[in-house]
């Protein structure tokens, strides 16, 4: 089959857009990213990515979709940049939650998701390193960068097994089912989009 097209990803996305601005209006302009409402927005997020399936192969196009037009809303603006952040920046938090499902070449390769981010960028000028107000702008940059260094390294260890009697597994071999494995390798204490 040919996979899940991008159609699908822009419809997941314009869902979750929705969903955030609704929110948003309906505090002020003002998002609580302690709030039980957006740890919903945020989790429908996640099982939006999970419905994608089990072969990335077949859904990075709705993916990397979802995640390039998810970035240009992120930092759309009614005027120039004044020094604040965009006014829908808190939706990185939404896309750090579906990095899990990107392949490593399309986070970081030369025409990946974090090469589109930094060129968007451009536009902002200076962006100051420590305010909270670009947090989510951030928290979305490690989950681009971060979320595959440790989980490779530990899947990429031979395997082997050694129980009395059984023959040892054969060494784990790295193919579009490692990545997978990979992007949702769980840390004790929380998903596995390494976003701490």
């Amino acid at each position: 089959s040919s996979g899940i097209n991008a159609e699908y990803g822009r419809t997941q996305l314009l869902s979750l857009e929705q969903l955030f601005e609704e929110l948003r209006d309906q505090n002020e302009g003002r998002i609580d990213r302690s709030s039980e409402e957006w740890t919903k927005i945020k989790d429908l997020a996640h099982r939006f990515a999970l419905m994608a399936g089990v072969d990335n192969y077949k859904s990075r196009q709705a993916v990397v979709t979802f995640h390039r037009e998810g970035i240009i809303y992120c930092l759309l603006r009614n005027g120039p940049p004044d020094g604040n952040p965009p006014s829908n920046i808190v939706f990185f938090d939404i896309l750090a939650e579906t990095t899990f499902k990107l392949m490593d070449i399309d986070k970081k390769g030369p025409k990946g998701l974090l090469a589109f981010l930094e060129e968007q960028l451009m536009r902002e000028g200076e962006i100051p390193e420590d305010e909270i107000e670009w947090g989510p702008l951030r928290t979305y940059k490690t989950a681009l960068v971060g979320s595959m260094q440790e989980p490779y390294a530990y899947y990429a260890q031979p395997m082997k097994r050694k129980m009395m009697g059984a023959s040892p597994m054969p060494d784990v071999k790295r193919s579009r089912d490692a990545d997978y494995m990979v992007d949702n390798w769980q840390t004790p204490g929380g998903s596995g989009n390494y976003v701490q």
